[in-house]
């Protein structure tokens, strides 16, 4: 009997564990889009990454990063710059599509898609497309975002970032 009931309860902490971190992503995008800064900043570790293709120039597979919550801060407020204050409101961060999730112990990577929409006047119209790695940490009960690596479909380690959570 106490077999069985560790058993569920590791199922139950699995599925527990999948649904946080499948909420995270949820609220990364609406955090960007709301805008919510402190809330959206408050879903990183101290120590988070933020390792993306530009997705622009000569060469849009580049990869810039950020390292830190003082460096997110950073790459947010550039971010927002290069799409002016007409983007809050008016877009939709996708995260978590086709999402896979590898939980082991307080540590999880996720792999999957996402996208960027953006309303022009009248038109929806799609601003990026991406593969995702993403790895997290359990801090204090809660999982955060550890590392967020985006790649442009086509990217040279595109295949890696699909095969994180294998």
């Amino acid at each position: 009997m106490e077999d069985r009931l560790a058993a569920l309860e590791a199922r139950l902490r699995d599925l527990e564990d999948d649904r946080e971190i499948r909420e995270l992503l949820a609220r990364y995008g609406y955090y960007a889009d709301a805008p919510l800064d402190d809330e959206y900043f408050a879903l990183f570790t101290q120590d988070c990454v933020m390792d993306v293709s530009s997705g622009r120039g000569e060469d849009p597979y580049e990869i810039v990063r950020w390292e830190g919550l003082d460096q997110m801060r950073r790459f947010l407020s550039e971010r927002t710059a290069q799409h002016d204050n007409g983007f809050y409101g008016r877009s939709l961060h996708v995260q978590g599509n086709n999402l896979a999730v590898r939980v082991t112990g307080d540590d999880a990577v996720a792999n999957g898609y996402s996208f960027i929409f953006h309303q022009d006047g009248p038109t929806l119209r799609l601003l990026s497309a991406s593969l995702n790695e993403w790895h997290f940490r359990r801090e204090a009960g809660r999982w955060k975002i550890r590392t967020r690596k985006r790649r442009m479909p086509g990217a040279p380690d595109a295949q890696e970032v699909l095969r994180a959570a294998e």
